[in-house]
């Protein structure tokens, strides 16, 4: 007799009998995703680690996602970590939005000192220039290989 497994939401079922339910452990799901908000602005999106070859090499983070506004009077950044002088952490801006809406951003960026994957933050202010400052963010660190 063939038997012929089924797997669906965690629930295996055998040629007619259900076994049980199964839940797939933590270290195998792979969760590249981010949610981030501050106030009335919020970003989510996938971080993801690219593979290259050295014919063609490419950076090894992409991050790409959606920002939103939800005021008329706030303007959300989204920055990733990038290594500054003296190994200091500077914050680099690749999307920005003021007002109501949504708006669509994706970059790239290398490794910092260490081999460490850079941080993404959001940060909310009046203007653009207000919220690069950095006072009001939420900040997604990957999680360690």
């Amino acid at each position: 007799m063939k038997s012929l497994a089924v797997r669906t939401l965690g629930i295996v079922a055998m040629a007619g009998f259900t076994v049980g339910v199964t839940a797939a452990p933590a270290a195998a799901a792979l969760d590249n995703t981010f949610e981030l908000s501050t106030a009335s602005v919020s970003a989510y999106g996938t971080y993801d680690r690219m593979m290259s070859i050295p014919e063609r090499p490419v950076p090894p983070i992409r991050i790409s996602g959606t920002l939103a506004v939800n005021s008329a009077n706030a303007c959300g950044v989204v920055q990733v970590a990038y290594n500054g002088p003296t190994d200091g952490i500077e914050w680099r801006t690749f999307g920005s939005l003021c007002g109501k809406g949504k708006t669509n951003f994706t970059t790239t960026s290398v490794l910092l000192f260490g081999g460490f994957e850079p941080e993404v933050r959001l940060c909310r202010g009046t203007t653009v220039k207000k919220a690069e400052r950095g006072t009001a963010c939420d900040t997604f660190t990957p999680a360690a290989n």
